[in-house]
């Protein structure tokens, strides 16, 4: 039996973001589990690069999420014969890809056309939003009538989506687990955090800056806290300090100057690990369509403080959870935003301080299911 070429798309599987680690847990996992049947290489953007046992391609720009060279890429990697190409990307990035009529380069669109009947798409789509009615957008929906199959990230994702198959991502709890709380808080005081005391209350953030990751809420949930008398405590992670928010000004507004440590270094997983368990608890202060954050937090037995709408909400225990107070509309793609009360956060984070938990088994790439799971949804592919 000829071996299946599967092109993964995403970030690069070598840089950090949350769509690149998801793409090389899936690309290291096939080669590892599914060699007999698939031929893996991977194409992203970003990243350092590394070693693989598998071809990575680099794409050297993704200018409004156009990729002129996946041509050249699909001829080296999967030549004349029939391939797949799986897209780990939101689906509002791939307007050209499946609709090349939409693609404004037009070699780009005349290959697509030409090679179609030889390439399957298929999407891993994260959807953290509703548009209005409970439905996608006219345009997303449109986009997603071009795929030849479609997997969701979660049950949420699937009544806007109307797709059947869902599927989260996992946590490796071989790297994200408990620490010593107070041996992890003393790194941190070596690391430069000398106001972090034994017995403050930290509270870790970890979130992109982008308008969907509600930053304000999370530091005037903090603000609320430190007037209760809490030894309150910031661990801000990001990727940029200024962009659709000033996360210093932020900082230095909701009365917290001093007593938050702002980091926007690229640190291992293992760094990631230590200081999320050297938090009391964290919040996931957006709506999510995974969830790493939560997640590796829970991994960690750290609380979290979590939306009760977004897929992070299959996750995260009912008890962490907090409902929203109203929506709003925002963006190109009339996304409903959920609408908090920053103290009912702080109020939940009270009643999570001392509290210890754990990873679900259904998010737990070492558990009974999860990649079984993912197995059979990619062999089922091929006998389609």
């Amino acid at each position: 039996m000829s071996k299946t070429p599967l092109l993964i798309l995403s970030d690069s599987i070598s840089c950090s973001s949350g769509l690149g680690r998801i793409s090389r847990d899936l690309a290291i996992r096939l080669h590892q589990n599914c060699s007999d049947v698939f031929e893996v290489a991977t194409a992203g953007y970003g990243g350092p690069g590394d070693i693989f046992p598998f071809p990575e391609f680099h794409l050297h720009s993704v200018d409004k999420w156009l990729v002129p060279e996946l041509p050249v890429i699909w001829e080296r990697f999967v030549g004349n014969r029939d391939g797949i190409i799986f897209v780990v990307w939101d689906a509002s990035r791939l307007y050209w890809l499946t609709n090349p009529d939409q693609c404004p380069i037009p070699f780009l669109s005349q290959w697509l056309k030409a090679v179609r009947p030889k390439m399957k798409i298929w999407l891993y789509g994260a959807i953290d939003a509703e548009g209005p009615n409970g439905k996608l957008t006219h345009r997303i929906a449109d986009i997603y009538k071009g795929f030849d199959r479609v997997l969701d990230y979660s049950a949420f994702s699937c009544a806007i989506t109307g797709t059947k198959d869902h599927l989260p991502h996992g946590i490796d709890p071989t790297i994200f687990n408990p620490k010593d709380r107070l041996a992890a808080k003393k790194a941190f005081r070596e690391g430069g955090f000398t106001t972090l005391n034994d017995d403050s209350l930290l509270i870790g953030i970890v979130a992109t800056n982008q308008a969907r990751k509600d930053w304000a809420l999370g530091m005037e949930a903090a603000s609320i806290l430190l007037k209760r008398g809490h030894d309150v405590k910031l661990w801000c992670h990001t990727d940029v300090m200024e962009r659709h928010w000033n996360i210093p000004s932020l900082v230095v507004d909701f009365g917290l100057e001093g007593r938050a440590a702002v980091t926007t270094s690229r640190f291992t997983d293992e760094q990631m690990c230590w200081m999320t368990s050297a938090c009391d608890l964290t919040m996931a202060i957006g709506p999510e369509g995974f969830g790493f954050s939560p997640a590796e937090s829970l991994a960690c037995r750290t609380p979290v403080v979590a939306g009760s709408y977004g897929a992070q909400a299959e996750f995260v225990p009912k008890s962490m959870q907090v409902d929203p107070i109203a929506f709003r509309y925002e963006g190109p793609f009339s996304s409903r935003r959920p609408v908090y009360n920053p103290a009912h956060w702080a109020a939940k984070a009270e009643k999570l301080i001392g509290v210890r938990c754990s990873l679900p088994d259904h998010i737990n790439w070492n558990g009974p299911t999860l990649w079984k799971e993912w197995q059979s949804w990619f062999l089922n592919g091929v006998e389609l």
